[in-house]
C-alpha cells in the first residue's frame, strides 16, 4: 500500500463533475487479472469525458487520453500496450496500485448545470476541493511519518526512539579524535561511526564517532569527529582527556584528542540520524542472516562484501554456510583475537537449531593458487582471466603491470616517485574494494589511473598470480564466488622518458650528385637523412640498443650519397641527474621518447 497527495485542481473537477450529474471515483486496481477495466455506466459514456489518476512511480499522475489510454466500444478502459508492455511514450498505473476514472453519461439527469467561474457550484466546489488538498497532503505527510526512509524532523525523532536511538543535540559538546599506532598500517583499518569512547579519568564521560572513517595503509593515524553522548557542560573536556576506547579496534593502539571538546555546529541531520536508526534496525534482531552480517561488520576493517552467506534450503536444510576474508592483522595474535571475537559474534548471534559452517580460521594464502583452466568471454568474445583458488583457501593473489604516460615529458625526479607512488596507491586500493567472489572490471582500474593527475595515457596488464599465461587486457573473474581477490606483485612504470638526440651526420657524393653544387648536394642528402632517422627511432621496438650504428643502418645509400659518419649527443636524466654523453649506448626498455632535436653537418656551425 501505499498513498499519495491529489492535487487541488483533481478535487475541483471531481466535485463540479459530481455536483452536475458526471460519474466520479470509479475505483479499479491494477493487476492482470482484474482486466478488462470495465466502467459501471450502462449507457454510452460522452466522448472526451472519461478523466483517469492514479500513481505512476508512488507520485500522483493524471494519464492523457489517446496516449496512455483510450475508451473501448464496450465503455472499458484500454490501457495502451505493445507485446504485453506500455506503448511509447504510454505510461501505465503502478502494479497493484489503485486508479480512477470520472465521466459523464449520455443519459445523465443534470439538476445543476452550470459550471461557469464565479457561479455558486463552482464556488462551492472550490471551497471544499481546498479543504480535500490540504486534509489530502496531511495525510500523505502522515503516512511517510511512518517509514524511516521518509520521515523527517520529529517524526523520525520519534522513530528513532522506538529502537533506543536519539537525535544528538547542539547541546552536546563535539570535537575530533586522533586514532594512531606506532607503526605504518600493513592494510586499511575501518573506524565505524558509532565507535564509543570515554575519558580516562573519573567521572568518565562517554563520546561516539559520528562518521565511517579508515586509517590508510601505510598511514599512521586518522581523525575522526566525535560528539559527547550526554547533553550540557559536562561534554566539555580538555585535550587529551578522551583516550580509552570501550571496545577495541584491531590494528589502533591509542587514541586522543587533541583539542578540547566544544558546543559548535548543529543538530544531527536526519540523513545521519536515519543511517543509525538504520544500523540499529539491522543489529536489533538475531537468528536472522541480516543479523550475522550486522554482527561481523562490526569487526574493524570487515565491509559487508569481504563476508557471503549462502543457503540452500533443499540440499542442506538446517544449515548457513560462511564465508568471511577477515582483514590483514599486523601479527598473529592480533590475527587470533580478531578469528576468536568472529566466532564469538556467529555463536550469540545465529538462531538456535542452526549450524553455520564458517571458514573464518582457514590459513592464509602462501602464495599463488591453483591454476584453472575455465574462460569467461567478454561482451567483444575475447576471453577474460578466470582466476581459481585452492578450495582451503579464500585470497587469489592478482599481479598488476601499469605503465603511466605523464602529460610532461621532462618530470622531475620527485615528481616522477610521486606519480609512481599514486599509480600503485591506486591499483592497490582498487583490488582492495574487491569483495568475496567479486570481478576486476579492467575499463574501471584504467578509469580510476586516468584520473590521477598528470597522467596522458595508461598501459595495464592485470592476471590472476596463479595463471600468467591468461589473457592480460581483460577482466577479471572469479570462478569460485567464495574467493576474494588481493594484490600481489603491483608494478608501475613511468614512461616517456625524454631522450634528445643532436645528430652529427656526413656523406660521400657519388653518382649525379658530383654534377651540381656539392654544398647543395649535401644539404639534400642531411634533410632526406633527417627524415629517415626520425621515421626509424619512432619505430624501434622494445629491447633495442641505441647505438651509432643503428641509426647509421636507417639511412641507405641512395645513387647520390652515402652516409659515412654518424655521431650524437644524448641528453638525458638518470637518477636525478641530467646526463649529456657522446655516442652512449643505451638499451630501449620502452619507456623512453626518443627526440631528435637537430640534424647537423659535420664541420657545420
Amino acid at each position: 500500500m501505499s498513498y499519495a497527495a491529489e492535487p487541488y485542481a483533481q478535487f475541483v473537477d471531481d466535485l463540479l463533475s459530481a455536483l452536475t450529474g458526471g460519474d466520479v471515483r470509479e475505483q479499479f486496481r491494477f493487476l492482470p487479472e482484474a482486466a478488462p477495466y470495465k466502467l459501471a455506466a450502462s449507457a454510452a459514456v460522452l466522448p472526451g469525458s472519461l478523466r483517469v489518476v492514479g500513481q505512476v512511480d508512488g507520485s500522483f499522475f493524471r494519464f492523457r487520453p489517446q496516449t496512455d489510454f483510450a475508451l473501448a466500444a464496450d465503455n472499458s478502459i484500454a490501457w495502451r500496450e505493445l507485446d504485453g508492455r506500455p506503448a511509447k511514450d504510454a505510461s501505465w498505473p503502478d502494479e497493484g496500485s489503485v486508479f480512477y476514472a470520472a465521466y459523464e453519461r449520455a443519459d445523465a439527469q443534470r439538476l445543476l448545470t452550470d459550471r461557469n467561474v464565479g457561479s455558486v457550484t463552482r464556488l462551492l466546489a472550490e471551497s471544499f476541493a481546498r479543504e480535500f488538498a490540504v486534509l489530502s497532503r496531511q495525510l500523505e505527510a502522515v503516512y511517510r511519518a511512518g517509514f524511516v526512509a521518509t520521515a523527517e524532523g520529529r517524526d523520525l525523532d520519534q522513530l528513532a526512539l522506538l529502537v533506543g536511538v536519539q537525535r544528538r543535540r547542539r547541546l552536546a559538546a563535539s570535537g575530533s579524535v586522533v586514532f594512531a599506532r606506532s607503526t605504518p598500517a600493513p592494510g586499511d583499518v575501518t573506524i565505524d561511526g558509532g565507535t564509543r569512547l570515554s575519558t580516562a579519568d573519573a567521572p568518565a564521560m562517554q563520546f561516539e564517532t559520528t562518521e565511517d572513517r579508515t586509517l590508510q595503509r601505510g598511514n599512521l593515524s586518522v581523525e575522526v569527529p566525535v560528539v559527547a553522548l550526554e547533553p550540557g557542560a559536562a561534554g566539555v573536556v580538555a585535550a587529551g582527556a578522551i583516550r580509552v576506547v570501550n571496545r577495541p579496534i584491531l590494528g589502533i593502539d591509542s587514541v586522543a584528542n587533541p583539542q578540547p571538546t566544544r558546543f559548535a555546529g548543529a543538530d544531527e541531520s536526519d540523513d545521519a540520524l536515519r543511517a543509525r536508526v538504520q544500523r540499529a534496525h539491522e543489529g536489533a534482531g538475531l537468528a536472522t542472516t541480516g543479523a550475522l552480517l550486522s554482527a561481523l561488520t562490526t569487526l574493524p576493517g570487515l565491509r559487508e562484501k569481504d563476508v557471503r552467506i549462502a543457503e540452500d534450503y533443499l540440499a542442506h536444510p538446517g544449515v548457513v554456510k560462511l564465508t568471511v576474508a577477515l582483514p590483514e592483522a599486523a601479527s598473529d595474535s592480533e590475527r587470533a583475537a580478531s578469528v576468536a571475537q568472529a566466532v564469538a559474534l556467529i555463536e550469540r548471534t545465529r538462531p538456535v537449531g542452526v549450524r553455520i559452517e564458517h571458514d573464518i580460521d582457514a590459513p592464509l594464502p602462501p602464495g599463488s593458487a591453483t591454476p584453472g583452466a575455465g574462460v569467461v568471454a567478454d561482451d567483444d568474445d575475447v576471453p577474460a582471466s578466470l582466476g581459481v583458488a585452492d578450495p582451503g583457501l579464500k585470497f587469489l593473489p592478482v599481479d598488476v603491470n601499469v605503465e603511466l604516460t605523464p602529460a610532461t615529458l621532462a618530470l622531475a625526479p620527485e615528481a616522477r616517485a610521486e606519480l609512481q607512488r599514486l599509480g600503485a596507491d591506486a591499483v592497490e586500493a582498487f583490488i582492495a574494494e574487491a569483495g568475496i567472489g567479486e570481478a576486476l572490471v579492467y575499463n574501471r582500474l584504467v578509469a580510476r589511473l586516468m584520473a590521477l593527475p598528470g597522467v596522458l595515457d595508461v598501459a595495464l596488464e592485470l592476471w590472476p598470480q596463479n595463471d600468467p599465461g591468461s589473457p592480460r587486457r581483460r577482466n577479471l573473474l572469479l570462478d569460485n564466488p567464495t574467493v576474494r581477490p588481493v594484490a600481489g606483485v603491483v608494478d608501475v612504470q613511468i614512461g616517456g622518458s625524454l631522450i634528445m638526440l643532436d645528430l652529427t651526420v656526413d656523406f660521400t657524393l657519388q653518382g649525379a650528385g658530383l654534377l651540381g653544387d656539392p654544398a647543395t648536394a649535401r644539404e639534400v642528402a642531411r634533410s632526406e637523412a633527417a627524415t629517415r632517422l626520425k621515421d626509424g627511432v619512432a619505430a624501434l621496438a622494445t629491447g633495442a640498443v641505441l647505438s651509432p650504428a643503428l641509426l647509421k643502418n636507417m639511412v641507405p645509400a641512395t645513387a647520390t650519397y652515402t652516409l659515412t659518419d654518424l655521431h650524437y649527443q644524448a641528453e638525458f636524466v638518470d637518477a636525478g641527474v641530467r646526463l649529456h654523453q657522446q655516442d652512449v649506448q643505451l638499451p630501449l626498455s620502452g619507456l623512453e621518447r626518443l627526440w631528435i632535436r637537430r640534424v647537423s653537418l659535420a664541420g657545420s656551425l
